[in-house]
């Protein structure tokens, strides 16, 4: 499906697209109607449901394939993954998994979806092309907990290495590329519910329940680096795509924290007291974080967050208790090619970093292609467009001064240099220090 790029230099991620017949870009699975609701991202309009096929279904996870042609639910009691054609808002098929599947997530490559099923103790693997088990893969984690088995996964998109916790638990395991052996295991914390990947490859993000913690720790030795304290009990989790900003979901207060990578300060936005968010998935593109409300008392809605200033922008009704949403792709490192032929990859680079007063900014494009070149402070806010038109193929060099678009000069801070060409992206830290 993608064509792999070199490990540890690339971040990319595919913004989601209109499917070419239903139009219906965001899809909301709710576990008291047994039922995915697709909505248009832009308007919230909802478009009819889709019933699960099992009765109790349960829905526990939500999750688009890179290629925006599939949403892949699981349904937590039914022992299912259900396959969703987002052309055509209809099930393509039903894949029996393990006991109590809870998450989903695919290989870099695209060829490979993973269903973690906590009472198994197991991955299961499935096939894209034709929805077949090609294994599983065990992950027993021995922690001692009520549930030893494999919890919340996410791949990282830096590697293709793919991270999971253990269900409600303390143990951390790290799965090859590949999805065939655990590579590392540690214990950190416990009560760990959602893990995300840094698109910088630096860090891995978990959200700790009963401590109301979101924890970061180093991916290279997997060990913590530092703590935020949120809100009551801690559940969904995603991070921005250049990584400035981690958006955290807290069911028992009905808070939304909104996390600065650069200093860990949090913005911390209060929903209705009765909503219990649960999921929240992150549109790059209209720079909006969706997140499931649940079962407010007479509405099920779904709150969406307008992340340029950390403000509820809006709510809309869904099915019934919305738990988990899919509106953006998942992350991965790869970039769009034809059938399997690959695209060479992108470069991007700054030095000095950090830099006083300016640094050259380094970047290669393999084709001539139209290519957007940008600034953006930790806030995710646009500083400076660098470049935004057609160049040619090859290596292209230039300077920024610390001086946004409008002519004054910026804070000390942490900037990134954020490159877009042949639908694919990469974005990079940079320092300024005075």
């Amino acid at each position: 499906m993608k064509a792999l790029f070199p490990l540890l230099l690339f971040l990319a991620l595919t913004l989601a697209t209109l499917p070419a017949t239903a139009g219906y870009t965001g899809y909301v699975a709710c576990n008291a109607s047994d039922e995915v609701v697709p909505f248009e991202v832009s308007s919230y309009i909802t478009d009819v449901p889709i019933p699960l096929p099992e009765i109790n279904a349960y829905p526990y996870d939500a999750t688009m394939m890179a290629d925006t042609s599939e949403v892949w639910i699981v349904d937590a009691t039914g022992d299912h993954v259900v396959i969703v054609d987002l052309a055509s808002n209809t099930i393509v098929d039903t894949v029996d998994v393990g006991e109590y599947p809870n998450s989903v997530c695919f290989t870099n490559d695209g060829s490979t979806a993973l269903v973690s099923s906590r009472d198994d103790d197991v991955v299961t693997l499935i096939k894209t092309s034709d929805y077949s088990v090609s294994g599983t893969l065990s992950v027993l984690t021995g922690s001692g907990g009520t549930y030893d088995g494999p919890g919340q996964m996410a791949l990282d998109p830096t590697t293709g290495r793919i991270y999971a916790v253990d269900w409600y638990d303390d143990t951390l395991y790290e799965i090859d590329e590949n999805a065939s052996t655990v590579l590392r295991s540690v214990d950190i914390g416990n009560s760990m519910w959602q893990v995300v990947c840094d698109p910088n490859g630096v860090y891995i993000y978990i959200t700790e329940r009963s401590g109301d913690l979101l924890r970061v720790v180093d991916k290279a030795t997997l060990t913590e680096v530092t703590t935020v304290a949120v809100g009551d009990d801690p559940w969904g989790l995603d991070v921005t795509i250049e990584g400035s900003k981690l958006v955290v979901v807290c069911e028992d207060d009905a808070t939304v924290h909104v996390i600065s990578t650069a200093d860990w300060s949090s913005n911390v936005i209060a929903l209705p007291a009765d909503a219990e968010p649960k999921d929240v998935d992150i549109l790059e593109d209209q720079r909006l974080a969706f997140v499931t409300g649940g079962d407010i008392t007479g509405t099920d809605r779904v709150f969406v967050i307008d992340l340029a200033d950390d403000t509820l922008l809006t709510s809309f009704e869904v099915g019934g208790n919305p738990t988990h949403i899919a509106v953006e792709p998942q992350m991965y490192y790869a970039t769009a090619g034809v059938g399997d032929q690959e695209v060479a990859a992108l470069r991007l680079e700054c030095r000095p970093n950090p830099f006083n007063p300016k640094t050259v900014i380094s970047y290669y494009v393999p084709e001539d292609c139209e290519v957007s070149l940008g600034v953006y402070d930790a806030a995710g806010r646009k500083v400076a467009m660098l470049e935004d038109g057609m160049v040619e193929a090859g290596e292209h060099e230039m300077s920024w001064n610390g001086r946004s678009d409008d002519g004054p000069a910026v804070a000390t801070g942490v900037y990134f240099v954020r490159l877009e060409a042949l639908g694919t992206g990469k974005a990079i830290k940079s320092v300024l220090l005075k």
